[in-house]
């Protein structure tokens, strides 16, 4: 009994001072560290997910942490200072997923850092279970363009398999491959990606394809078309002088032809090379081809057959013709406003052109004219074969007076 009080109040003095010195440095410390609040949000990590099940949602992040830690360390703090995590090594995948709360652990990376607190405690998370749905695939080329067809289409391979959580696989309606068709034509031979589509057309999300992508082929080709047009001759020259183009004919007077589709609509006709007609005056009959755009070719015979006629060219010409005074009395005196008239003649170009003015006669009539002035309208005389068209003017002045 004494070696136990010796024991105990032995060297008490030593033994007080230490007290006083704990008490001191623990009362410096609670001093330096009080508590604080961090707020940024540090991620939940997911630990130990169970084999065969799918987490269905992010478990999302701490969004305030109650710490402890000296003021030069907390003015350093991070969100990567914390680390926060979910266990889910005790949790069953379940078909449809049902709700489970797990807690949330959050610990500091510097020992120097004390937690004391956070938010949320614990979480809740949906594990389903994985299932695989094996599938064939569907390819979509879109809109053809204008133009182009399309072969048989091979798919390979043609069956993917499909995995994820139960109640995400059995949204899955379809599986499919989309490409495009150029309008160049070129052959189909590419690697295609896999995406997953719901009832309505929406994409399956968090699901996984195997493969991914299927290598898709097809055969394309440009669509022909066929269009009966006709054949319309190119002139070119000019007939022999006082002749003129009477007709015109082909032989075919049509013809057919293929190509593209958007090449052929674009025609409504098909020209021949050009048909001198220089110096024509009677008939022309010569073969010539036909001038097709490219990738366009005709049916039948390559050359056509184009007849020409020539008749005579009619034409109209102006003459200025001086006036001779028909029926003069002599008692009177006649005076014209104008001693020329304009006549207007049609009739064979030719003729026209080697017609002479001093043949057109033009007569004007006083006869029966009284004293004054009077208006009358000349008569011309043109040579057989021309026409009057008109004079101008279409009446002359004559100022008739006794002759003094």
């Amino acid at each position: 009994m004494s070696a136990i009080i010796r024991l105990i109040f032995g060297n008490w003095q030593l033994k007080l001072t230490a007290l006083g010195l704990a008490t001191v440095l623990y009362m410096g410390v609670a001093i330096s560290e009080s508590t604080q609040s961090w707020t940024g949000p540090v991620p939940i990590e997911v630990l130990n997910a169970p084999a065969g099940g799918a987490l269905l949602s992010d478990p999302g992040a701490v969004e305030r942490i109650e710490f402890r830690a000296p003021d030069d360390i907390a003015d350093t703090l991070t969100n990567g200072s914390f680390r926060a995590s979910i266990d889910l090594s005790s949790v069953q995948p379940r078909p449809g997923a049902p709700s489970v709360e797990v807690p949330v652990d959050v610990f500091p990376v510097d020992p120097r850092v004390r937690v004391v607190g956070y938010d949320p405690p614990g979480v809740l998370v949906q594990v389903d279970e994985v299932v695989t749905l094996v599938m064939p695939v569907d390819v979509d080329h879109g809109p053809l363009p204008e133009g182009i067809e399309l072969g048989p289409v091979s798919v390979d391979p043609a069956l993917v398999t499909i995995s994820g959580a139960s109640s995400r696989v059995q949204n899955v309606r379809s599986a499919d491959g989309r490409f495009v068709v150029d309008a160049s034509g070129i052959n189909i031979d590419e690697d295609v990606a896999v995406e997953v589509f719901d009832e309505v057309g929406a994409i399956v999300p968090g699901v996984d394809v195997e493969p991914s992508s299927v290598r898709v082929k097809a055969d394309v080709a440009r669509q022909l078309a066929y269009a009966t047009l006709p054949v319309i001759p190119e002139l070119v020259g000019e007939p022999a002088h006082g002749r003129r183009v009477d007709n015109v004919s082909v032989l075919p007077a049509t013809v057919t032809v293929s190509g593209e589709n958007p090449a052929i609509r674009q025609l409504d006709s098909v020209i021949t090379d050009a048909v001198d007609i220089n110096g024509g005056s009677v008939e022309l009959v010569t073969e010539v081809p036909l001038v097709l755009p490219e990738e366009v070719t005709a049916s039948g015979a390559e050359l056509v057959t184009v007849i020409v006629t020539f008749t005579e060219a009619i034409g109209s010409r102006t003459y200025e013709v001086g006036t001779s005074l028909t029926g003069a009395q002599p008692d009177y005196a006649y005076q014209l406003d104008d001693p020329s008239v304009d006549v207007i003649l049609s009739g064979p170009v030719r003729q026209l052109d080697e017609l002479a003015v001093d043949e057109i006669g033009l007569e004007i009539p006083v006869a029966e004219l009284e004293v004054g002035d009077n208006e009358v309208m000349p008569i011309v005389r043109a040579p057989r074969g021309l026409t009057v068209v008109r004079t101008s003017p279409e009446a002359v002045t004559v100022t008739v007076a006794p002759a003094s």
